[in-house]
């Protein structure tokens, strides 16, 4: 098959423009062809030469995302299944809450670490995606209008665990912030994971890095383990002091994410370790009420007023707390939310 270009760095489209005895610097133009302008046929790159453009029509294949079907639920969150060039299909999700547009992106197809309130692990793993698979979510919706002249932020918050898939979801992550790709503040971008703790210390070494975002949804080892497998391999300790490497290497404050489960983690005591855990760290910490998959996650949500509760005793003890409700549940289009029900029984 021949290569595809879509998803390439800068350095492997000057290693393809050197094997064919053209000028390395082609490939900044490539960068702002594919993604800037989203011109995807190699004869309408009218800077290149136009001997090259044929060499390059002939060469190898541009072949991008594109958009199957799509749900919209009524606040405007819209799931869209995102069908793939490697073969298969994520979701992904264009959200909009007050003036801020967020896309929430896949990074693998279906998920490995089978964490026990998310839909995607039902699915198991069905391969990593690549850079060109994860941006192309983004251009994708880009094409639909949906998003217009505004500024939007990108999260990767979608199927898959980022971090399991580094490569990929870095290679991404610096398309999305090439000044001649799509052109994003690097602040603008988020990458989530459920705790994979030595490639958390490997992003803080990151010259160009997002923002981080770690779920944590537990405070215990002994529910850890129980609602998210990976605990056994990093359990808290070993995550925190991970997060910890992190904030004082970047000076960058992170965000933890606990998704909250009745009965399990939100307990009195959980508030209370959950203080202790969190007091000292240079972090921000996300509520999330669980979003209900009845019939297919054994879990409820907590009443709102008891999340409220939580909220305010948390915030009563000097944590920097909010809670993210639920956008687009209706749509299957919520936190934990996403997969393709055909692959899941």
């Amino acid at each position: 098959m021949l290569p595809n270009l879509y998803g390439m760095s800068r350095v492997e489209l000057a290693e393809i423009l050197s094997a064919r005895g053209a000028p390395r610097f082609h490939a900044d133009q490539i960068v702002r062809w594919l993604y800037a302008r989203r011109r995807l046929d190699p004869a309408s790159w009218t800077d290149l030469p136009k001997a090259l453009r044929g060499e390059l029509s002939h060469a190898a294949r541009v072949d991008a995302p594109s958009i199957g079907r799509s749900l919209r639920a009524s606040d405007g969150t819209v799931k869209h299944e995102i069908r793939l060039p490697g073969g298969g299909s994520v979701e992904s999700v264009f959200m909009v809450q007050r003036d801020r547009v967020t896309l929430c992106v896949s990074s693998q197809v279906g998920c490995a670490l089978d964490c026990t309130f998310c839909l995607t692990a039902r699915m198991g793993l069905v391969r990593h995606l690549s850079p060109g698979e994860i941006v192309g979510q983004v251009a994708a919706i880009q094409e639909t209008g949906e998003i217009g002249d505004r500024a939007f932020n990108v999260v990767f918050m979608g199927m898959g665990e980022p971090l399991h898939n580094y490569d990929g979801a870095i290679g991404a992550f610096r398309l999305l912030v090439d000044p001649d790709g799509f052109g994003l503040s690097r602040r603008r971008v988020t990458i989530s994971t459920s705790g994979l703790a030595p490639a958390i210390e490997r992003l803080a070494g990151e010259t160009l890095r997002p923002r981080l975002a770690v779920s944590l949804n537990a405070t215990t080892d002994e529910v850890r383990d129980r609602i998210m497998p990976i605990n056994r391999r990093y359990p808290l300790a070993r995550l925190l002091e991970a997060c910890r490497l992190f904030a004082r290497t970047t000076g960058e404050r992170h965000t933890f994410e606990y998704v909250l489960l009745d009965g399990v983690n939100d307990t009195d005591a959980d508030v209370a370790r959950l203080t202790k855990l969190l007091r000292a760290h240079p972090a921000k910490l996300n509520l999330i009420p669980f979003n209900e998959v009845p019939g297919l996650l054994p879990y409820r949500s907590p009443a709102r007023a008891r999340v409220l509760a939580i909220r305010d005793r948390l915030l009563a003890e000097g944590l920097p707390v909010s809670i993210r409700w639920s956008r687009g549940a209706e749509a299957r289009a919520a936190c934990g939310q996403l997969a393709l029900l055909e692959e899941v029984s």
